[in-house]
């Protein structure tokens, strides 16, 4: 049973490696996602072999499992940071990896699953509890890039969205950290006090599930127009001496430009509609755009699109070729993607809900 879950974690692996490599438009968290599959199946492939890797190859299998942490890491700056890129600097991530192939290279290594009798075998108990140390910092440390992503939303997008939120992520992370972290610390535990809690290794059983998941989720992760990043901000504070180039009467100016072009050409019904697109439509940047918007309008994109949104709701409310919808799905008709937050900001503009607003007209 164990061997026949390793062979489709490795078949599934391989599968999505070539999804990602010959995915199109190409973008780096592609790449990185192929990378960790290429990674994966190696490693569930040592379980199929007659024979132990370190009698012919002396690190053995297991530092590949100190890849995980910068490849999620990797990944999860591909799609929160603008123009993420790995850098002479952002190799320091694999010393964990680098360290332990070392290490054992030096040393009359055992495998990990050798006898604890073995005097070499102290060693293998290092090497968990450093494990279990980068994986957790990892995972808090992607965990932070996708909640500081998050809080960047109503800036430069008009709904929140499985894509750009990512939402999938934080839920695939979470399970997947508290599932591996178990298997983890239970043979943790099995290594240092030769306690047994298991019958048979959950890793192979968490990483095919794992790789299924990514798969299933990660073919659907379109790119992100991704918003203002740390990078951007640090440029902006370099150009501060700018922001007062925006004088008064370039602002009102702008702000009028907007107006008419959200009344006239009602991008807004496009539940996808972002600053990006606006920026593209009046070719201004994205950044100037956001400063008019904060100034002009004392509000930020998300809050300014979605005010739109609500009055042609209730113009449709109030047409009779409407007359057969109902409101949530006149709601979806003028570019809301979500009944929740449809009626939230509907209540938050009129003080009324959808349905208490309906019964005065």
């Amino acid at each position: 049973m164990s061997e026949t879950i390793v062979i489709i974690g490795v078949v599934q692996a391989l599968f999505g490696m070539v999804i990602f490599m010959t995915k199109r438009p190409t973008h780096r968290s592609f790449s990185f996602l192929a990378v960790w599959f290429a990674v994966i199946a190696i490693f569930l492939g040592s379980f199929l072999l007659p024979f132990e890797v370190v009698d012919y190859f002396k690190p053995g299998i297991f530092p590949l499992l100190f890849l995980f942490g910068p490849l999620l890491y990797f990944y999860v700056s591909s799609l929160t940071l603008e123009n993420f890129k790995v850098t002479y600097r952002q190799l320091f991530h694999l010393l964990p990896f680098l360290a332990i192939s070392i290490h054992r290279s030096t040393i009359n290594v055992v495998p990990i699953v050798s006898p604890a009798e073995n005097p070499q075998y102290v060693y293998n108990k290092v090497y968990y509890f450093i494990l279990i140390l980068t994986l957790l910092f990892y995972w808090v440390w992607s965990l932070d890039l996708i909640l500081k992503h998050r809080k960047l939303i109503p800036l430069h997008f008009s709904n929140y969205t499985r894509n750009n939120s990512l939402s999938w992520l934080i839920l695939v992370l979470t399970l997947f950290m508290v599932l591996f972290m178990v298997d983890f610390l239970l043979y943790f535990i099995k290594i240092v006090w030769d306690i047994d809690f298991r019958g048979i290794s959950l890793l192979p059983l968490n990483l095919t599930a794992f790789v299924f998941i990514m798969i299933f989720f990660g073919i659907n992760q379109s790119v992100i127009d991704l918003p203002t990043t740390v990078k951007e901000k640090d440029n902006d504070a370099e150009k501060k001496p700018t922001r007062s180039a925006i004088q008064a009467d370039e602002v009102n100016a702008l702000n009028e430009i907007i107006v008419s072009y959200l009344k006239n050409k009602k991008p807004y019904l496009n539940p996808e509609y972002s600053l990006q697109m606006m920026a593209v439509d009046l070719a201004i940047s994205k950044h100037k755009l956001s400063r008019v918007i904060n100034t002009g309008q004392n509000k930020n994109f998300y809050k300014l699109v979605n005010e739109y949104r609500i009055q042609e709701v209730k113009k449709k409310l109030v047409d009779p070729a409407f007359n057969h919808f109902s409101v949530l799905g006149i709601a979806y008709e003028c570019g809301f993607n979500s009944k929740t937050a449809f009626n939230r900001i509907f209540k938050e503009e009129t003080g009324l809900t959808p349905s208490e607003y309906k019964g005065t007209i």
